[in-house]
């Protein structure tokens, strides 16, 4: 079988895209990859929605004499998450005769022809062929060979968003209560850059930092692999999910929050409930637990072996 991924910016649409052409079958991640204007020319995001309001076909056939060469393209799979991807995938889809799949929630008419919908959620509408699963794909997956961790714990952080505003205050007290604590932290895009610079000025004695930029996927992986305890903090959902995916126990850190319930509190709260994670406090670090706790990676297995099976069946 051969499979496309079509994806924007966002490395957590990416990521999802990567782990599901994984679980039907081993692929190298950079092979058949189209990025959003990069790869593929599309309108802004403004223009697409006018353009599909007014007349769907007609932004199709737009696309299609900006992106000649995917006539070229022959597929039997097409995957897509992110909204903006939607369409592009649709035209490599329909002109390469490939079935498609979306990850995520639909938006657009058009993707009620589509093949599958693969979402967490299970009230969407009967017009779409709804593939439900608990845990989304990722580019991770479960390890093989359990590796004698070293006693220092992994702290992946994020910022603002997902329902969740920090002030400076919660940064600082991050750096406070893991100033005695064995740390690698990592951040992500989302990481302010003064929250960054106070944890490596407030260094503890035995604390590392990798820098999301400028680290590759194989080295974030082996972090993930060596460190015994593993934090995230709570509106980082996409690096969650990853470490639950390499079949490992989370903690989650609320450092404040949330403002506002969204969808992706609920598969958090439900990982919670089936002993996946952890949520915790700043002041709850001492309640952490050490990663390897086999129902993690047996459901994570589990949750693979179905999604692919009912992937399969409805292509």
């Amino acid at each position: 079988m051969k499979i496309a991924v079509v994806a924007d910016k966002k490395a957590g649409h990416l990521s999802q895209c990567l782990g599901l052409r994984e679980i039907l079958k081993s692929y190298k991640k950079d092979k058949d990859l189209f990025i959003l204007n990069k790869d593929i020319i599309a309108f802004p995001g403004f223009l697409e929605r006018a353009f599909t309001l007014i007349y769907e076909k007609l932004y199709l056939f737009i696309l299609r004499l900006l992106n000649p060469n995917l006539a070229d393209q022959d597929f039997d799979l097409v995957i897509c998450s992110g909204s903006r991807t939607a369409i592009p995938a649709f035209l490599l889809a329909k002109l390469s005769k490939a079935k498609i799949i979306y990850i995520g929630t639909p938006k657009y008419r058009i993707m009620k022809k589509f093949d599958g919908i693969v979402s967490t959620k299970t009230d969407l509408s009967s017009v779409y062929k709804v593939i439900t699963t608990d845990l989304p794909p990722t580019k991770f997956k479960p390890f093989e060979e359990m590796v004698e961790p070293i006693k220092q714990s992994l702290v992946l952080i994020g910022g603002d968003g997902s329902g969740y505003d920090y002030g400076e205050s919660d940064w600082y007290r991050l750096s406070f209560e893991f100033k005695n604590i064995n740390t690698t932290f990592v951040n992500s895009r989302r990481t302010p850059k003064f929250a960054w610079r106070n944890l490596k000025d407030n260094s503890g004695p035995k604390h590392s930092y990798l820098d999301i930029e400028e680290t590759g996927f194989e080295e974030l992986q082996n972090a993930i692999d060596t460190h015994s305890h593993i934090f995230v903090t709570a509106d980082s959902t996409s690096m969650i999910t990853e470490i639950i995916t390499r079949g490992y126990f989370v903690n989650v850190i609320e450092m404040r929050g949330p403002i506002k319930k969204e969808h992706h509190h609920e598969i958090i709260e439900s990982f919670e409930k089936k002993g996946l994670l952890r949520i915790l406090r700043l002041n709850q670090l001492q309640l952490s637990e050490n990663k390897f706790q086999q129902n993690v990676k047996d459901f994570v297995v589990t949750e693979r072996d179905a999604l692919k099976s009912r992937i399969l069946e409805l292509l």
